[in-house]
């Protein structure tokens, strides 16, 4: 009798009712920001496909600005690939006439722009036809750089071409700072059949920086995050 008392009082039926309103209210918060990252989602690659459309009217372009990624020789990261093969298929299609790959060596002793030039190269885009800019660490760097190096170059239609994750994030430096340069990003849509083709093997040791120090030893997560976010480059650089 006390046992049956026991299992149905106030205490435990009130118990029983909190773990029935918080699984809910936790299936609910599941579902709502599960909905939240697939709109977004959505939304990104909407987004994509119009500012592809919206530029490649205006095509061919002089030059595009692919930034780089670290170089690993143990695993290709599939964003390295996409960016480099989405290059390859502008030129090849006669969208850009040339191409300026941009990077240093950033976190790892691989400069990223020779590594990327070396595997045009080898993919068979004609080596006169594709640059280095190998001083830049974030990605408005990559752009601010590379504007300067297609000036020098006598290039004046310029686009950046890169994948939508990284376009989106540099949007709002571009609308602010680099409104002449168009923007020419690949959509996720075709990640998976990039990264099916195997990238020629190369001899990286031209790009290879002896002594290298990572970024990441070199300034705090927080001056990286700053530098990374930062739109005063052009008047820091005057």
């Amino acid at each position: 009798m006390q046992s049956h008392l026991h299992k149905n009082s106030p205490g435990s039926i009130s118990f029983m009712f909190l773990m029935k309103w918080f699984f809910a209210a936790l299936f609910i918060l599941s579902f709502v920001i599960g909905s939240f990252v697939a709109f977004t989602s959505w939304n990104l690659k909407r987004n994509t496909v119009k500012v592809y459309n919206q530029s490649v009217v205006n095509a061919p372009f002089d030059v595009i600005i692919v930034p780089g990624l670290p170089y690993d020789t143990s695993h290709q990261n599939i964003l390295f690939k996409v960016r480099i093969l989405w290059a390859k298929n502008l030129f090849d299609k006669g969208i850009a006439k040339n191409i300026i790959f941009s990077g240093s060596a950033v976190h790892t002793p691989w400069v990223e722009a020779k590594v990327m030039k070396i595997l045009a190269d080898s993919l068979g885009i004609p080596t006169a036809n594709t640059f280095v800019e190998g001083k830049a660490q974030h990605g408005n760097e990559n752009i601010y750089y590379s504007v300067q190096l297609a000036n020098k170059l006598g290039f004046r239609k310029v686009a950046l071409a890169t994948d939508q994750y990284q376009n989106a994030f540099l949007s709002s430096f571009m609308k602010k700072l680099m409104t002449g340069v168009a923007q020419l990003p690949v959509s996720v849509d075709s990640f998976s059949v990039y990264d099916k083709i195997k990238l020629p093997g190369i001899n990286a040791s031209s790009a290879f920086v002896p002594g290298f120090v990572p970024l990441a030893k070199r300034v705090s997560r927080w001056q990286r995050f700053c530098s990374s976010m930062r739109t005063d480059i052009i008047e820091a650089n005057q």
